[in-house]
């Protein structure tokens, strides 16, 4: 399923039929199929594979592999403790290890043989020719293929345990794992060749989630526009999630912990990411919108009233959101969205803040002044 290397090889041959080898009916046969491989990457949801990182610790091992770590592509579908059942049936003597902190020297030193192994995230890198937002469906390759950093992160509580709050004090230790080539590749697992870690604070760490589930929105969304007979039930788990006013999108404890007049004296530093933060709160109310739009076309009528309650938690959740951080909207026509190529609409819900398309624009913002804030200007 890897179509996007199909074509690549697809176009090396087809130079050689037409230029070299004057073969019409080969290239003809061949064009089809290629053509047939754009089609399934737009159309055809493809399985993401998990990654892991393992450990192998201990003199034990042969020196090739041994206290040395290698970043392990999954199979389709693949859950870490089968990963583990299948990686310890080839060392049946090895220990596997409880933690996922770097093991001491008494380990590395020692007779015996331990497994480390815990998952691990690819970290997109797109290829430089995709200079303008694009597809998710076609972005969504790139995220698990030809990828070479990965990373783990593990929460650290720093200072005082908040009982009302967590998310105040709560800071993320992220590892970032490189290996020696792109995977995949002739195997499936490479070593890693460096290893760093940073800190991510709690308000960073709160901007991650929002941009994260706004993404997950976004996606979600643009699938149910290009293949209309998905099923429903991801959707209205995802949405009403978020808008359920137990949870009153996921960013209540954020305003207790960061939107107040005492952290912003303790941390003037970080009045830039505050507005980032609330920026991403505002964005995510027309990508609910959307959501609950699709909803309603595709809900069962045994559904209705769920739906209409959601609706109506929707429309709390929005009003406070415009009140307190302003009014956002996507620019989209009617017929955009009755047509059935709706990929001028899509492209709006497929990159990261930083790459926010001019299509997408910010009607105003009621937080801080009257000038309309572009999307994504702070990067």
């Amino acid at each position: 399923q890897m179509w996007e290397e199909a074509i690549a090889l697809g176009k090396e041959l087809a130079e050689q039929y037409e230029n070299e080898m004057f073969d019409y009916e080969q290239l003809s046969e061949l064009l089809r199929k290629q053509a047939q491989f754009y089609e399934n990457i737009v159309k055809v949801i493809r399985p993401k594979p998990d990654y892991f990182a393992v450990g192998y610790y201990g003199q034990g091992f042969p020196t090739f592999i041994r206290n040395k770590v290698f970043i392990y592509r999954g199979k389709e579908y693949e859950r870490r403790e089968d990963f583990e059942a299948r990686l310890l049936t080839q060392f049946p003597n090895a220990e596997k290890m409880k933690t996922t902190s770097p093991p001491g020297d008494d380990i590395k030193t020692s007779s015996g043989q331990y497994i480390q192994c815990f998952t691990v995230k690819p970290k997109l890198d797109l290829p430089s020719k995709f200079h303008r937002p694009v597809s998710e469906q076609i972005v969504s390759f790139y995220r698990v293929n030809e990828v070479q950093r990965f990373e783990y992160s593990r929460p650290v509580r720093k200072g005082e345990k908040n009982p009302d709050n967590e998310f105040a004090n709560m800071w993320i230790e992220r590892t970032i794992y490189v290996t020696a080539y792109k995977l995949p590749g002739i195997l499936r697992w490479f070593e890693v060749k460096s290893v760093f870690m940073v800190e991510i604070s709690p308000l960073e760490n709160a901007i991650e989630t929002m941009q994260l589930t706004n993404d997950k929105i976004n996606n979600m969304v643009q699938q149910h526009l290009n293949d209309p007979n998905l099923p429903i039930n991801p959707l209205s788990m995802l949405l009403n999630g978020i808008v359920d006013p137990a949870v009153m999108g996921g960013f209540a404890n954020y305003e207790k912990a960061f939107f107040t007049e005492k952290y912003m004296h303790e941390h003037p530093e970080d009045h830039d990411k505050i507005e980032k933060l609330k920026d991403l709160i505002a964005w995510q109310i027309p990508f609910l919108a959307e959501g609950i739009r699709i909803h309603g076309e595709k809900v069962t009528e045994a559904l209705r009233p769920f739906h209409e309650r959601m609706e109506a938690c929707f429309r709390q959740l929005k009003d406070k959101v415009e009140k307190q951080y302003g009014a956002r909207a996507i620019l989209s026509s009617p017929e955009q969205r009755r047509g059935s190529r709706p990929r001028s609409m899509v492209r709006s819900f497929t990159m990261p803040a930083a790459s926010r398309p001019l299509s997408v624009a910010s009607v105003s913002s009621l937080s801080s002044d009257s000038t309309p804030s572009r999307p994504g200007s702070d990067g």
